[in-house]
């Protein structure tokens, strides 16, 4: 079968839809935003240049595709479904490129949930099926623009304890580092939701997100770093009774520069003991290493409680290896030794941890965190309540208001067309012909790509939020 078939990449009974629409349909308007009671109280919208490049972009309408679907179609619903002839008047009077238009708010923008973030209609008048037969790819930007939110969230919690606790922001781009490549669902999404959370942090180890700020965001800079880290193959090489050997080892053969250590393959009190331990072979090699300027060795645990084991092993680590009050009273450890938490994290355990160091006088710059599951996976459509919808047709060249307004309130469609405009320090949906600057702009039209953001512009914009600015 053909890849990436775009008569294909849609839900089965959109197929269906274009014969129920009512006669002397013109245009199809939709929408898409994030709902109100979503979990974030802003979306950072990002990933649908991905997208239009990947699937929309160009001439994507064959001949082949078009048949290829229409077997596929008479097989999976039945015979004469397919509106093989909208596809081929696709083809014939467009040369395959499709005739609609989207406006959309820019890349890495926060917008406060109830706002339209994206519209699509069509501009071929017999082609109005075509604007939700795609809904079921476009929609697909709630994964990304999820993830950014998240990322860009966690990003604030920090730098919010960060500076209550009188810390250093030097470390603040690594605080969230991604280790979620293994629990992603497929490459492509670890690659999307790796780039979306680059744009609050530096820190991954997703290598494959490297590429799409080159490869669709038009940005040939390197936005993700790591370090030379070990895992637990590493660590129990030489069995319990030859673990320190194994950390001799680790650390006589490691590179100048970060080293970090997983401690938890036996017992993580007597392996930061022994790290501390004034004239122990381990501590002796450990204070070598860091003998060296610009190196620094980071202890993670692995598992465990997370906020009882985070506060246990930064006093074991202080018995060791001392600390010293920044300016609000709060402890610190040189800043060649530092803490990682990087198991079963999500938003509210950082948010526990933070509170808890906090709470037992610990500075937030001790302590860096990885996430893996927690953001790639656990997120969902409706984390931020994201929804596509109708909500205006034209026929028979008279525009009609289009909505939904179901028992349940919290789903009820916005009706009209709209723009975007900005309400003092918020974003605000009105009617299209309202007085206000729309800042949605076409961003995709008959085939093209109208704008085209570099990834730079786009984490200046989300991290104008994440930093309070």
């Amino acid at each position: 079968m053909i890849e990436n078939n775009i008569c294909l990449l849609t839900d089965s009974y959109k197929v269906t839809h274009h014969y129920f629409y009512p006669e002397g349909t013109e245009k199809i308007y939709s929408y898409l935003e994030s709902r109100v009671g979503a979990e974030f109280n802003k979306t950072v919208f990002y990933g649908l240049q991905y997208i239009l490049k990947k699937y929309l972009e160009g001439s994507v309408v064959s001949q082949e595709k078009i048949d290829e679907a229409d077997r596929l179609i008479s097989s999976h619903i039945g015979e004469d479904i397919f509106n093989k002839s909208g596809w081929e008047y696709i083809l014939d009077k467009h040369e395959g490129r499709l005739p609609i238009e989207i406006r959309a708010v820019s890349e890495g923008t926060p917008v406060d949930v109830g706002n339209v973030l994206m519209t699509v209609e069509n501009t071929d008048k017999k082609s109005y099926w075509l604007v939700n037969y795609l809904e079921s790819l476009l929609l697909q930007v709630w994964y990304p623009s999820t993830v950014a939110t998240l990322s860009a969230e966690v990003r604030k919690l920090a730098n919010f304890y960060l500076e209550v606790t009188g810390s250093a922001k030097d470390n603040l781009d690594f605080m969230l580092h991604d280790f979620g490549y293994r629990g992603a669902t497929s490459t492509e999404s670890s690659m999307l939701c790796g780039s979306a959370h680059l744009l609050s942090f530096a820190g991954t180890d997703t290598i494959p997100a490297l590429t799409v700020p080159q490869n669709y965001y038009n940005d040939s800079d390197l936005y993700g770093f790591s370090v030379q880290a070990t895992e637990h193959s590493v660590m129990t090489s030489l069995g319990p009774e030859g673990e320190f050997d194994q950390v001799l080892n680790v650390i006589d053969n490691a590179k100048n520069g970060i080293l970090s250590m997983v401690i938890d393959s036996y017992n993580y009190r007597n392996f930061l003991t022994e790290a501390g331990s004034e004239g122990s072979r381990m501590n002796s090699a450990i204070n070598r290493f860091l003998s060296i300027e610009g190196n620094k060795v980071v202890f993670r645990p692995d598992s465990g409680e997370p906020v009882s084991t985070t506060i246990d092993c930064l006093n074991i680590l202080e018995e060791g290896f001392g600390s010293y009050l920044t300016d609000e009273g709060y402890k610190v450890f040189d800043s060649n030794i530092g803490l990682l938490w990087g198991d079963g994290l999500n938003y509210q355990k950082i948010r526990d941890i933070l509170f808890a160091m906090k709470s037992n006088g610990w500075a937030a710059q001790n302590i860096i965190f990885g996430m893996g599951g927690g953001l790639h996976s656990s997120v969902n459509r409706d984390t931020q309540r994201n929804a596509f919808k109708c909500s205006a047709q034209l026929r028979e060249g008279t525009w009609f208001d289009i909505f939904k307004n179901p028992l349940d309130s919290s789903k009820k469609s916005k009706t009209g067309r709209f723009k975007l405009i900005k309400d003092g320090k918020s974003f605000k949906t009105v009617a299209i012909d309202d007085e206000g600057e729309d800042l949605l702009q076409t961003v995709f039209k008959d085939g093209e790509l109208v704008v085209e953001d570099t990834f730079g512009d786009i984490k200046k914009r989300a991290l104008k939020y994440s930093n309070f600015l």
